[in-house]
């Protein structure tokens, strides 16, 4: 008999594959973390206190379900192509934003039919744009959950690379938590030898010590607007230029 874990596993895979979209998406990882895992505490003071603790989402919280849906390679090349956005790289988040949250109440009905309280956190734009503050973290609940680590662009790197997008919910179910099976991949924070993602960067708003939020999204919304006047795509404020330049974006 499947256990709940990989039941959910298996339909968070079924739903991804359901989107017929195998030329913008691979197979997902998932993986479970603990409520009172005491690093969700810790989040407060690396990100800062307005990030919210599962039990302030969902009270009765006691799992953090994260999956991680990966781009494909083709995907993830394209951004090095175009000097402003790609087309390619922004239908590939419109296109899994909208994914998630079918998916996310795929899974929330099912967890809520097993008799279990289940909440969906948005895919994006989880933030107020007057001061870029996050009310959660999609990557740093993925990387509590042994999904990836950090590498030093800021984006988390999986066993499939760092370019692709995570999604979050929160339910009462009492999920084992994965467990650690990663080393960090990153060359710049192994030896220094790498840094292409800094030189990456259109506007220089990611160097090693800081990160320019408002700078970043600046240029988002720029791209959203050249986007959309190019008749292409709407509402795709996207970028992707320091993820395609990383070697470990895509890993097989």
């Amino acid at each position: 008999m499947e256990t709940l874990e990989q039941q959910i596993e298996k339909k968070i895979k079924h739903e991804v594959a359901s989107l017929n979209r195998s030329d913008l998406f691979r197979e997902p990882l998932v993986g479970f973390s603990a409520a009172a895992d005491p690093r969700y505490d810790e989040l407060k003071q690396i990100i800062g206190a307005w990030h919210q603790h599962p039990k302030e989402l969902l009270p009765d919280a006691k799992s953090v379900i994260s999956y991680f849906v990966p781009f494909t390679k083709e995907v993830i090349k394209a951004p090095k192509n175009e000097k402003m956005a790609t087309p390619l790289w922004g239908e590939a988040y419109l296109v899994i934003n909208e994914g998630f949250d079918h998916i996310n109440g795929i899974l929330c009905t099912f967890l809520q039919e097993q008799g279990y309280s289940a909440q969906m956190i948005p895919a994006t734009h989880t933030f107020d744009p007057k001061d870029m503050k996050s009310l959660w973290s999609h990557r740093s609940a993925a990387a509590i959950a042994h999904l990836g680590v950090f590498g030093a662009n800021r984006l988390l790197i999986t066993e499939k690379g760092s370019g692709g997008r995570f999604c979050t919910v929160l339910t009462s179910a009492p999920l084992e938590p994965s467990e650690a099976t990663l080393s960090n991949p990153c060359l710049y924070l192994k030896d220094g030898s790498c840094g292409a993602c800094f030189k990456a960067c259109p506007i220089n708003a990611l160097q090693a010590d800081h990160f320019d939020a408002f700078g970043c999204q600046a240029r988002t919304k720029r791209n959203e607007s050249f986007l959309h006047d190019k008749a292409v795509l709407s509402g795709a404020d996207v970028c992707g230029k320091c993820i395609a330049a990383c070697p470990v974006a895509y890993i097989k």
